[in-house]
């Protein structure tokens, strides 16, 4: 009898001890969202490039999209200056900026209001009624006027400054970008002014096999891993007199992390001949300036430009910017 009564008791108790572990595994089970937003900079000088936690992202006056939301380090930089800040993310919406370079600084775009617009008073039906009869009422025969003879305007000519002409012709010899560096294709692009550079030629070669890590580091898989770009031209001056040119850009990608990071690069250039040697293996966008004769070169992880020193001289004392030019 006693056996009866405690075989109940003993199965509520049983299926209590059952159901605890499984309530307290459903509320520790946590399910993981990623939150995403957007972000835009303006900026007065061209082609200038966004990175966030110096992960290059894009241009400037473009919508950059799939930001994690949060806290985020990001800088606008140019071929010779950067500017930073600290900004937070917030999903769905589009954070603003505008890059100052005059002032040094990367702040929240601030955007003025439209007017608006006023809609014009609606004119009474009397109004409207008089003016129908203005347009319908046959209009009186116009007197004979005699021949107006005709006004000869004549146009003026705008003076164009000639040292100005002559600078914005011939600073800049030839610049060079190379747009995210850290991909196994490297995109280089060059401007050059047809009117005083000719005989212009590049070439452009790769070997060996690449691969990504998990932290989105481009290492070498078989090598030698070397991207390699080349160009020879011609450049003529004010006086007809010219120089003849070469470069050979060359970076090669390491199979591991080194401390200088993984990857270095090498430039040939050469003037008539005479031939320099740079090397760059750090992970900073800092400038190399060498100057032979009367050219200037400046050497970046992104950009290379060569110009004439003496007109660099005349622009900076003439109170001049050179990335103006």
């Amino acid at each position: 009898m006693l056996r009866k009564l405690l075989y109940p008791v003993w199965l509520v108790c049983g299926l209590l001890v059952l159901a605890g572990p499984v309530g307290v595994g459903a509320e520790e089970a946590e399910l993981i969202i990623v939150k995403f937003g957007k972000l835009s900079v303006k900026s007065t000088v061209p082609e200038a490039k966004v990175y966030v936690d110096d992960t290059y992202k894009g241009h400037t006056d473009s919508i950059i999209d799939d930001i994690m939301v949060g806290e985020h380090a990001i800088s606008c930089r140019t071929e010779t200056q950067t500017v930073s800040g600290k900004f937070s993310i917030k999903k769905d919406e589009v954070l603003k900026l505008e890059a100052r370079f005059d002032e040094g600084t990367l702040t929240l775009l601030v955007e003025h209001p439209k007017p608006a617009k006023v809609e014009p008073e609606k004119k009474p039906e009397a109004e409207k009624k008089i003016e129908a009869e203005k347009k319908t009422a046959k209009p009186a025969a116009p007197k004979p006027e005699l021949p107006k003879k005709p006004v000869v305007v004549a146009k003026k000519e705008e003076k164009k400054n000639p040292e100005e002409e002559r600078r914005s012709l011939y600073l800049n010899v030839i610049k060079v970008l190379f747009d995210d560096i850290d991909a196994q294709e490297v995109r280089i692009v060059h401007k050059i002014n047809p009117t005083v550079v000719g005989k212009f030629n590049e070439k452009k070669e790769q070997s060996g096999t690449y691969y990504r890590t998990k932290k989105d580091l481009l290492l070498c898989d078989a090598g030698p891993c070397e991207q390699h770009w080349s160009a020879t031209f011609s450049y003529a001056d004010e006086k007809g007199e010219s120089d003849t040119f070469g470069l050979n850009w060359k970076q090669t990608v390491f199979n591991g992390i080194t401390p200088g990071g993984t990857s270095k690069r090498d430039l040939l250039w050469c003037i008539n001949g005479a031939c320099k040697n740079l090397v760059d293996a750090t992970l900073v966008n800092v400038p190399q300036t060498v100057e032979v004769g009367r050219y200037q070169l400046m050497w970046t992880r992104s950009s290379l430009i060569i110009r004439r020193s003496d007109i660099m001289k005349e622009v900076v004392e003439a109170g001049g910017a050179l990335e103006a030019y």
